[in-house]
């Protein structure tokens, strides 16, 4: 025969489980409110710990001087939460996605299926392998980086000298079974020939300077052409040049009239000619 519990003792229970749930809610917010605290005081002392602050007050909606206004559009609405993909690297480092955005960006390239990627701005290579992972297997993904101490065209922005200068373009890359997909290329975006490439899918996670955006935006444009194919910015609503020119490119060139802002992101996301779905 089960044990008796009367309703007192039931209710009881569940009272108390009510109240550690919400202590635990609550010591988690206060731990991720220090935490936030914390990088905000400290962080200006270093390019990563400012790339944090940017990176939270991006998601706060909060910028340093330009309020994101872009229409928005939630990742289940551009992709099936269903689509198989392969992530690797879980685990962001400082200048890379989150996990949320190379979860969307791994959706868009599975469910798209571009035989020609490119990526402007490599990093740590990251992005880059999730990319590739995701495409087909005979796509080919081009990647651009500027190399450390090369001059550049126009001026960079202050915290992105952290990204350039580092031992190697595209470590996290390396040694996987994805790297013969990925064809590296150097250069200085604003500078380099883009001529001999076709894409049909183009991340731009480059320089944050305002003009580099610029630059960077209409040669992503040049290589889709007139699609179908799918453009992609990193880092809106949390770094002022970036957010600043896609505001303007919105305004005044209709070519990039149907910008719209990944929900839960620093993504925005464009679609070029037929057969691409929003």
């Amino acid at each position: 025969m089960p044990p008796f519990h009367s309703r007192s003792s039931i209710r009881l229970r569940v009272a108390l489980g009510s109240m550690r749930r919400a202590v635990r809610l609550v010591a988690r917010h206060a731990r991720v409110a220090m935490r936030t605290l914390g990088e905000a005081i400290f962080g200006v002392a270093s390019p990563a710990g400012r790339d944090r602050v940017k990176r939270i007050a991006g998601v706060l909606g909060m910028t340093e001087g330009v309020v994101p206004t872009l229409p928005t559009v939630g990742p289940d609405e551009l992709t099936s939460d269903g689509t198989p993909i392969s992530l690797f690297g879980l685990e962001p480092r400082d200048g890379n996605v989150s996990l949320l955005e190379v979860t969307v960006l791994s959706r868009l390239v599975r469910e798209h299926a571009p035989m020609a990627i490119f990526e402007i701005g490599t990093f740590d290579g990251r992005t880059t392998l999730n990319l590739a992972a995701n495409a087909p297997d005979d796509a080919v993904v081009y990647t651009l980086d500027l190399p450390a101490n090369k001059p550049t065209a126009y001026a960079l922005a202050p915290a992105d000298y952290h990204f350039v200068n580092k031992p190697a373009s595209g470590a996290r890359l390396a040694g996987t079974p994805y790297a013969a997909r990925v064809t590296q290329l150097y250069g200085d975006s604003a500078t380099f020939d883009f001529s001999p490439y076709r894409a049909e899918f183009v991340f731009v996670d480059g320089s944050h300077a305002y003009e580099y955006v610029m630059s960077d935006s209409m040669r992503a444009l040049e290589l889709v052409g007139s699609g179908p194919g799918v453009i992609v910015w990193h880092d809106y609503a949390g770094w002022d040049g970036v957010t600043r020119a896609l505001h303007e490119l919105a305004a005044t060139d209709p070519r990039f009239a149907s910008l719209r802002w990944i929900r839960g992101t620093s993504l925005v996301l464009l679609v070029v000619g037929r057969g691409t779905r929003v």
